[in-house]
């Protein structure tokens, strides 16, 4: 199966009824050219042009809303809707500037008009002029305005193209982020204001985006006024260049129960940055109290982070307002892990924070699976319905030599457990060139030394905030009834932000008076954001839902998966928690540790880039996962040119 084929997608979800749209409008134009001897539509046709461009833009806010209902409804992963997104703009964009050179083409060449008769004068520019119409001079001062509007509207898509651009969002995201919004506001009123019945475009799209993201928003602000969320634990791992790792302690309705495979939360830290930042969690089995994330100090916002919490811990003082959004991302990883013969991890670096509870949740799995079947007499896993992975393999390219300590004494400590008819191997492939040999591997996290890296002692730093509380508005729970109210929530957001669209098109906006047009935005983001705050309190004390990983997009597989687990867990008893260490012994000579009799992983270490087996990519039924640099990505894709992979890749950089 693998990842979607987003250009399909997008051809068949956007280009499509876009060029239908087109099509027919133009050829109306032309029907009517038919009955109009020796007259051709030059304006009909720019117009239909702008409306092609609103017609783009009438759902593409759809995929980046937070928590979509209807993106989890169709298990569709908000990465993969950011595609759709980024589409949708480009067709806007530029059904919208030839729009616009259309109609300069008709004022200048065709008309004959001056730069004077085409942008309002002087006289226009009356608080009575922009907010009536009463006469003549009115109205065309208010065609005027128009035709002013819709240059601005242009520059506007212009610049938003342009502060889009790959290179900027990936070296500049600051930028990026806050003129995305200066642009987008501007032009969401440009466009309002310009086209009378641009509004009734833009009502899907307006409508479900701010239904969706203004709760998320307000149940943010109100954490903010609470302290924001506890930071448990932070930890600059040695070694590691510049990886620090963060902890949240959750609420005790909000325990990590489950796997958080595929899933990630966005970060603000007000102190530092009002842009919010999305991050890959995970957690372990031993704390289930902590949500956990990893980065490394690459742009400026995660230097100046890293820096802060450094200025805590060696003085003592709190540390910033943290504000978490989440969950997004897809439950389906484990699901598509399970329904393949072979699983294969490819990970470069910090990359490898992205499959922690994948791995820990197969392993746990099979041992489950693996201990039912010795408990029955049964070691043949072919029988156990819903688990069909016999082979485990992680790649992990690595240079920095205290993240491979930290990560495999954390979080890759397998437990000594022997399983039936799976075979489990970590291959890790040191890659730093200040190390001739590598370096033996022992129990940096346990026994971590408090000290940072100036020389100073830690202070225990008092704490700060409530702790995490998932978004109290989502959808997508296992049961029914738990999704009732959110969603009866939306749905009172979203129809009474349609009724308010249409109520003001109908009585109150003027096509006259361009003013008139924006007053509906106004009230809908006052409506929404007063019922998100009151809805934000009641759904604070109504009773909390545990989040699992059945509670979004979940398959008919999945949930036979969860059931067949239950079954096994019943027949085989208790088990023991997944909390003993790997023990390795190290041999530089021969650049390779191997792992201990009792270990449960078979590990292997070497020096330099790895150098893939075609054979094992290529093998039927091998589902592969990659996170990493692109020239990783690239390596492994064209190990599995042979069409038998089905192939996942994290995507963090559109």
């Amino acid at each position: 199966r693998g990842d979607p084929n987003m250009v399909l997608i997008n051809i068949i979800a956007v280009l499509v009824p876009c060029l239908v749209y087109m099509i027919r409008k133009v050829g109306r134009r032309f029907a009517e050219m038919e009955l109009y001897y020796g007259y051709f539509p030059h304006e009909g046709i720019a117009n239909d042009f702008g409306k092609v461009s609103s017609f783009a833009m009438s759902a593409f806010l759809v995929p980046v809303a937070r928590h979509s209902i209807l993106l989890k409804s169709l298990g569709f992963d908000p990465r993969y809707g950011l595609r759709v997104h980024i589409f949708s703009g480009y067709v806007s964009v530029l059904t919208g500037l030839v729009h616009g050179i259309y109609w300069v083409y008709i004022w200048i060449w065709l008309d004959e008009m001056k730069v004077w008769d085409i942008f309002p004068p002087g006289e226009c520019w009356t608080w009575e002029t922009l907010t009536t119409s009463n006469n003549d001079d009115d109205r065309r001062c208010s065609k005027q305005f128009v035709n002013l509007l819709g240059v601005l509207c242009g520059i506007c898509f212009i610049g938003l193209s342009v502060t889009s651009i790959w290179w900027i969002r990936r070296n500049y995201y600051r930028f990026f982020y806050i003129s995305h919004i200066v642009f987008s506001v501007l032009l969401l009123y440009g466009l309002v204001m310009h086209y009378n019945k641009m509004i009734l475009y833009l009502a899907p799209s307006l409508v479900y985006y701010f239904a969706s993201c203004i709760p998320a928003l307000m149940q943010a602000f109100l954490s903010w006024v609470k302290g924001g969320t506890i930071v448990s634990s932070v930890i600059h791992i040695p070694d590691s260049g510049n990886c620090v790792e963060l902890s949240f302690q959750m609420s005790e309705q909000h325990q990590v129960k489950e796997s958080l495979c595929g899933k990630y939360v966005r970060l603000c830290v007000p102190e530092i940055s009002q842009v919010w930042h999305p991050f890959t969690v995970y957690s372990h089995h031993d704390d289930p109290d902590s949500l956990k994330l990893t980065f490394r100090c690459i742009g400026p916002f995660t230097r100046e982070l890293s820096n802060r919490l450094s200025l805590s811990k060696s003085s003592g003082i709190q540390y910033p307002k943290f504000l978490v959004d989440g969950y997004y991302g897809t439950d389906d990883h484990l699901s598509h892990a399970l329904g393949h013969d072979n699983v294969i991890i490819a990970a470069g670096g910090v990359g490898i924070v992205s499959y922690i509870s994948l791995i820990n949740s197969l392993c746990s799995t099979a041992i489950r699976v693996s201990c039912a079947s010795s408990r029955t007499g049964n070691n043949d896993m072919d029988s156990c319905q819903g688990f069909k992975t016999k082979k485990l393999v992680l790649h992990w390219v690595c240079r920095d030599e205290g993240l491979i300590k930290f990560v495999l004494d954390r979080y890759l400590n397998i437990p000594k457990e022997t399983i039936t008819g799976v075979s489990l191997n970590i291959h890790i492939y040191h890659t730093s060139k200040k190390c001739d040999s590598i370096a033996e591997v022992g129990p940096v996290g346990l026994d971590y030394n408090p000290v940072n890296d100036n020389g100073c002692v830690e202070h225990e730093i008092p704490l700060r905030g409530k702790p995490l509380v998932t978004n109290l508005l989502s959808t997508g729970h296992a049961k029914v009834l738990h999704n009732f109210p959110a969603a009866a929530f939306f749905s009172l957001l979203a129809w009474g932000g349609l009724f308010i669209i249409l109520y003001f098109y109908n009585n109150v906006q003027s096509k006259r008076v361009v003013l008139t047009r924006t007053y509906s935005l106004i009230v809908i983001s006052l409506y929404m954001s007063v019922l998100s705050i009151c809805g934000v309190f009641i759904f604070q004390w109504l009773p909390h839902h545990r989040y699992s990983t059945l509670s979004t997009g979940e398959s008919s597989n999945e949930r036979s998966n969860k059931r067949t687990l239950k079954e096994t867990v019943k027949k085989c008893g208790s088990i023991r928690d997944l909390t003993e260490c790997t023990e390795l012994s190290s041999d530089d000579s021969s650049l390779d540790l191997e792992v201990s009799q009792q270990s449960f992983f078979d590990i292997h270490h070497s020096r330099g880039r790895p150098n893939f087996d075609n054979d094992e990519f290529s093998a039927p039924h091998t589902c592969v996962f990659i996170c990493g640099p692109a020239p990783l990505v690239k390596s492994v894709k064209e190990c599995c040119k042979g069409g038998n992979s089905a192939i996942y890749e994290e995507i963090f950089e559109m």
